[in-house]
């Protein structure tokens, strides 16, 4: 299904695979959301009680082929929308699961498409500008009001200070890397971060360990040398080495 021209209303407008952005007109009609795959209706406009104007029924919310979620906002300049953005996505994105949604309010031309603008914005990291752009690219009336289009900005900056920052990470093209500690102290041939303190010590004491068996066996090789086997001695016997105090079992031949 490619864009609608402004004047062609026949059907809704998809904006992405399984989310199609439209009006009342296709929120009526029954045989159409069927065609089309619609299993999710998310209408933005309020119940008609509350507005007989733009309010927008759920026409078919006893039919168990559908599944409605109502945001009853209204198209003026003091409403605030911040509320509900997080609602309207969780519900647009579940529909994926089980077939498409419409999002629809009176005309598909403002609340709706706030609620798929700032659905492309969490769920694909657009910016206003650039969800906006792809929606409008798609459905050539979207245009949300001066206060929605206010509200959508500042929402994009709260997702972008919702993303954890490592402080002194560098961003390079595979990921954040670690300052290094090369050139500092002793550590100055270690590539990477500096080890947890409990690491550190435990790395510590191996190398006294280590070192202390290097200097034992140097000290030890010597003393082996000094051993002295008898000739006659068939059986095997214990010599005091001639440099330190241990015995060693000496086989003789």
């Amino acid at each position: 299904m490619s864009a609608q021209d402004d004047d062609d209303e026949d059907v809704p407008s998809q904006i992405l695979k399984h989310v199609l952005l439209g009006s009342r007109k296709h929120a009526r009609n029954k045989e159409l959301l069927q065609r089309l795959g619609i299993t999710h209706i998310l209408n933005v406009t309020p119940p008609k009680k509350m507005d007989p104007v733009a309010g927008v029924p759920n026409f078919f919310d006893k039919d168990k082929l559908f599944t409605y979620r109502r945001c009853p906002i209204f198209d003026n300049k003091a409403e605030d929308i911040s509320g509900v953005l997080e609602g309207c996505i969780a519900f647009i994105d579940q529909a994926k699961y089980y077939g498409r949604i419409l999002v629809h309010c009176n005309k598909g031309v403002s609340r709706s498409s706030s609620m798929v603008v700032a659905y492309l914005m969490k769920l694909r990291s657009l910016s206003f500008d650039q969800a906006l752009s792809f929606v409008v690219e798609r459905r050539h009336m979207a245009n949300p009001n001066q206060s929605f289009c206010r509200q959508l900005e500042e929402y994009g900056r709260s997702l972008q200070r919702s993303v954890p920052k490592e402080k002194g990470a560098i961003r390079g093209p595979v990921g954040p890397q670690l300052p290094s500690t090369a050139g500092s102290g002793e550590d100055a041939a270690a590539i990477g971060p500096r080890l947890p303190p409990h690491l550190s010590r435990s790395l510590g004491k191996d190398k006294v360990d280590a070192d202390a068996e290097a200097k034992s066996d140097e000290a030890t090789e010597p003393c082996l040398k000094r051993q002295r086997v008898g000739n006659n001695d068939r059986g095997g016997n214990a010599e005091d080495c001639e440099t330190c105090t241990k015995k060693i079992r000496v086989d003789k031949t």
